[in-house]
């Protein structure tokens, strides 16, 4: 599954309503198996006003896709995005709950092992973290904006709550994945620039 995931900032709120639709349009006119286009939740961080979550069967229809959407975006009413192509399996079929995205740049120049272990590490965090109920970790094929991403870390929960207490606040989390974000620990290998962005699921086409 060829996977497009895009943050928009806006720099005029009055036409996010208008390019949310404009999204989706492209979305089912370029054929996308399934589209989540929805406002960002409260708590987000650096994570836009809105999430742009496509999928489609082959490659050049996300590329088509993702050449459209870059025309749609480039008015004045946007102020950033945040973007990356990737592939992956595809979502289940929820029809509620939270769909949440962290964009991360791990340095250039790092250890091929201790990315391994980072990546192990991390998709590890579902089998400890219940609240996780499917997730991906997944390499970047492209990216863009204000770093050059190269990974991306999905996760649906139930609920907001899953994704702010469990997964937050669990001892897996802070005591073994947070040291590769951590300045002042030796093991660090990403960038302190994050992309943390949240939303509901009930958008889901």
């Amino acid at each position: 599954m060829y996977k497009l995931t895009r943050l928009v900032t806006f720099a005029d709120a009055t036409h996010g309503d208008a390019v949310a639709e404009g999204l989706r349009a492209l979305a089912v006119g370029h054929g996308a198996y399934r589209a989540l286009v929805a406002p960002t939740l409260p708590g987000s961080h650096n994570g836009g006003d809105l999430i742009a979550h496509v999928q489609f069967d082959t490659e050049p229809a996300r590329d088509a896709f993702e050449a459209a959407t870059a025309r749609l975006l480039a008015g004045p009413a946007t102020a950033s995005v945040e973007s990356v192509a990737y592939i992956g399996a595809p979502d289940l079929d929820l029809m509620n709950g939270v769909y949440r995205v962290l964009l991360l740049s791990v340095d250039k120049g790092a250890d091929p092992a201790a990315v391994a272990r980072f990546e192990a590490e991390t998709r590890m965090m579902p089998h400890y973290i219940a609240a996780i109920r499917n997730w991906q970790l997944s390499r970047t094929d492209a990216a863009s904006g204000s770093r050059a991403w190269t990974h991306v870390w999905e996760q649906e929960y139930a609920d907001a709550a899953g994704l702010l207490g469990p997964y937050m606040l669990h001892p897996y989390h802070w005591a073994h994945v947070d040291r590769w974000f951590d300045p002042e620990c030796p093991d660090r290998i990403v960038d302190a620039r994050l992309c943390h962005s949240f939303c509901t699921i009930d958008a889901l086409a």
